[in-house]
């Protein structure tokens, strides 16, 4: 592409952008200011207790408990779930569950923040938003086209690859945490090479552009990069052929992790740190600076980064809650811009070379 048509790209998505946004700007000030009110003030009802609880051992319990029930509440769950086979009552009671999850982790993280400043909730409508345009792009798009995918290249090399591979004698589970392994292990480089490479840099800065971490926002992701990654994470697993029992809760299990991942309550979990993506180390993948952010990969477990040396969590030290894309002020933070930015992504690198070069002098 040459530098006139890139340009002329460049500024027809400026003005489609600022367009879109005189319809969403709108949505997202007014569920702000009016949706999310109610609940916003139910939950600093919450704020005198966590107060009172700090350096208690009321609190400690909590910060020891929380993960380690959370995690055995999904098992429990998540089998009986699928007791009678994946039925609409599997599909239905997913949801409830993390309804459920969802209900307990907002007023935990008023009670036990570790980030008080992250408690700001400006940018939730965007996150819900890019939530739902998400799940849109996921279940009418992207879904057919991996599902279809799979089906070919299955049946082309072999139909009967994986039969005899998947060991279905071991306890359930243990085959979960096997799953969740190997899952893992394509989504670890998939993670790694979105951070080393440019041009996949700039689906995946989108996910980066959150300036704080909470339960909700690890759906924010542009919808382009789902469609990749599911495709090498599901491939291989197509060729597993695990039970659709230990498949189903191995997801709820990745999910559930994936709440605490990005979760603003301040836990200890000791040894779970170094199994496990969790909260603490899973905030220096999102640090400004980029010795810090370039680790920690794992989107379930960690050990692929201790083993392939990308594992970062210093004794004795805390991470900053002073999160984002490095040397980007002027990152995107509506809706429209977010769903732009990967297109005009040089556009704003180039801006923010020319804001931090002003800074300097």
């Amino acid at each position: 592409m040459s530098k006139q048509t890139e340009h002329s790209v460049a500024s027809y998505l400026e003005k489609l952008g600022q367009y879109l946004d005189v319809v969403f700007r709108p949505i997202e000030k007014i569920a702000h200011r009016y949706i999310l009110l109610p609940f916003r003030w139910i939950l600093t009802q919450i704020d005198p207790l966590s107060k009172a609880i700090e350096g208690t051992l009321f609190k400690k319990i909590l910060q020891v408990s929380i993960y380690p029930i959370f995690l055995f509440l999904t098992f429990v769950i998540g089998f009986r779930l699928v007791e009678g086979g994946f039925t609409s009552r599997t599909f239905l009671g997913t949801i409830v569950m993390f309804l459920i999850f969802g209900l307990i982790f907002a007023p935990l993280e008023r009670l036990i923040p570790f980030s008080r400043r992250w408690l700001d909730d400006k940018d939730m409508p965007v996150d819900v938003m890019m939530f739902f345009g998400g799940k849109f792009w996921g279940d009418y798009i992207n879904r057919p086209l991996r599902i279809a995918t799979i089906a070919v290249v299955v049946q082309q090399i072999s139909p009967t690859i994986g039969i005899a591979i998947w060991p279905a004698h071991l306890n359930m589970v243990i085959q979960v945490f096997l799953l969740l392994s190997i899952n893992d292990f394509f989504r670890y480089w998939y993670h790694r090479w979105m951070h080393e490479n440019e041009f996949m840099w700039r689906w995946h800065a989108v996910h980066h552009s959150s300036e704080r971490l909470y339960w909700f926002n690890g759906t924010r992701s542009h919808p382009l990069e789902g469609l990749i990654s599911s495709f090498l994470w599901a491939i291989p697993l197509a060729f597993v052929k695990a039970p659709v029992e230990v498949v189903f809760v191995t997801s709820l299990l990745g999910r559930t992790i994936g709440r605490f991942q990005h979760t603003n309550m301040d836990l200890i979990l000791g040894p779970f740190d170094y199994i496990f993506s969790s909260p603490k180390n899973h905030r220096y993948h999102h640090s400004r600076k980029l010795e810090e952010g370039n680790s920690n990969y794992g989107g379930d477990v960690i050990f692929w980064d201790i083993l392939f040396g990308t594992f970062y969590l210093p004794k004795g030290e805390q991470p900053s809650d002073d999160i984002g894309i490095a040397n980007m002020p002027n990152y995107p933070q509506t809706f429209v811009g977010l769903m732009l930015a990967p297109f005009t992504y040089g556009r704003i690198k180039k801006e923010a070379e020319r804001i931090n070069k002003e800074s300097e002098e």
